[in-house]
């Protein structure tokens, strides 16, 4: 049975952290990871944007900056956010949510982190994580991380593709974990 997790709460309340900290599990369980988990960057102390990790390779690559940090044409600005993103680094992440959708077995665990503003507006990850929601017919757990005011529009993505839809809090990542666990080895 596939399972769609939506994983919510505040900006900094460990939302990315609790993503890294199940690869880590996951590995261990000998279970294929995906997708895309992005941690915050930080430049003298300074939080300066968000990273694309990919949790399969470790690979990383920018995707989002402060506006005053970024540089070159490869930036666009959306609403009157802080930050600015990255046309490549959506571009290269669709591309792996896309193709960890695509290979995606039983068991198997695919993140998307985050579904914000922009994917609410059908911008930034949103391809991907609509193409992991379709694949989510046929495979194991997909992890969508989002703020808490987003719920309601990831439930609406996964609603229907997915066989069950739970929603967590990170503090109540042991339950999560053992959920998880529970369903890709029943």
């Amino acid at each position: 049975m596939s399972c769609a997790i939506i994983l919510h709460g505040p900006v900094g309340g460990g939302k990315t952290r609790a993503c890294l900290d199940f690869v880590e599990k996951a590995r261990a369980e000998g279970i294929m990871v995906g997708g895309v988990i992005s941690p915050r960057v930080y430049l003298d102390g300074r939080l300066i944007g968000y990273d694309c990790l990919n949790p399969a390779s470790g690979k990383v690559f920018p995707i989002a900056r402060l506006r005053d940090v970024a540089q070159g044409s490869d930036w666009f600005a959306f609403e009157q956010l802080i930050y600015v993103f990255s046309v490549q680094g959506f571009e290269r992440a669709n591309k792996m949510l896309k193709a960890a959708a695509n290979r995606l077995s039983p068991p198997s665990i695919i993140f998307v982190d985050e579904f914000g503003r922009l994917e609410k507006s059908h911008r930034g990850l949103y391809p991907g994580a609509l193409h992991v929601c379709k694949a989510l017919e046929d495979c194991s757990v997909a992890v969508f991380v989002c703020r808490t005011n987003l719920v309601d529009d990831v439930q609406g993505l996964v609603q229907g593709r997915a066989g069950e839809v739970l929603k967590f809090e990170p503090g109540e990542a042991d339950t999560l974990w053992n959920h998880v666990l529970k369903t890709l080895r029943p």
